[in-house]
């Protein structure tokens, strides 16, 4: 196919100026929180729907993990095909990606949770991309730089994210009261801490919202003073 030709600005502004810049800080804190949230719910599904939900490897990497992937692929395609407010994607997604967070981490009903796994590659689809379009409006003489700080910032929370949920499971599983816990509501020391693990993750997508309703306000603000000139 014919490959366009790429628009570069003939001036990059320095890189101590946007530095200086909080939009920068946004989009790297917001970036970073849905790389979390991707990576997190992408990297361990798998194992939790098999230890904490009881459900056979194959059935929960069929209905899971490939349907995480497929929800994923469904949500980024939508918004290239119809997709023209980002801010409103944005927002939406993150409100989405708790909500499945938490029904994923606290329904007693495994399918629903199962359900809630795949769903979260749904919502969470354009939260690691998304910002790249918010810091190419903003920042729109950022060139490479800008987009290195963001590919950092969301690298950053896919490695942080996956690890704080294994950490946070390990913690709980060698808490002896834990023992006594998870046995009064009738599962293992190890479905509790996955489970507590799961739930942490759902800090991600719900600190990420307040950032996407900065972003929106943005948007508002920068639709309102282009439609007053």
């Amino acid at each position: 196919c014919e490959i366009p030709q790429m628009k570069t600005p003939e001036k990059v502004s320095g890189t101590l100026t946007f530095l200086k810049n909080p939009i920068l800080w946004i989009c790297v804190i917001a970036i970073f929180l849905g790389g979390a949230a991707e990576c997190t719910m992408a990297q361990w599904c798998s194992g939790y729907v098999e230890k904490a939900l009881g459900i056979k490897k194959i059935w929960g990497d069929l209905f899971g993990t490939a349907m995480f992937g497929l929800a994923l692929a469904l949500g980024r395609s939508m918004y290239a095909k119809i997709g023209r407010n980002i801010s409103k994607w944005l927002l939406y997604g993150g409100i989405g990606a708790t909500l499945c967070y938490v029904i994923a981490a606290l329904s007693p009903i495994p399918i629903a949770a199962l359900i809630a796994c795949a769903a979260t590659g749904f919502f969470v689809a354009m939260m690691w991309p998304g910002i790249l379009v918010v810091a190419e409006k903003f920042i729109p003489m950022g060139g490479v730089f800008i987009f290195a700080m963001m590919a950092s910032g969301g690298d950053l929370g896919a490695s942080v994210g996956p690890q704080l949920v294994g950490l946070v499971t390990d913690f709980i599983i060698a808490i002896p009261s834990a023992a006594t816990l998870s046995t009064a509501i009738g599962i293992t020391s190890e479905q509790l801490g996955m489970k507590l693990g799961l739930l942490i993750g759902a800090l991600f997508p719900l600190v990420a919202i307040i950032l996407y309703s900065k972003i929106r306000k943005m948007y508002k603000k920068d639709a309102t003073d282009k439609s007053t000139k």
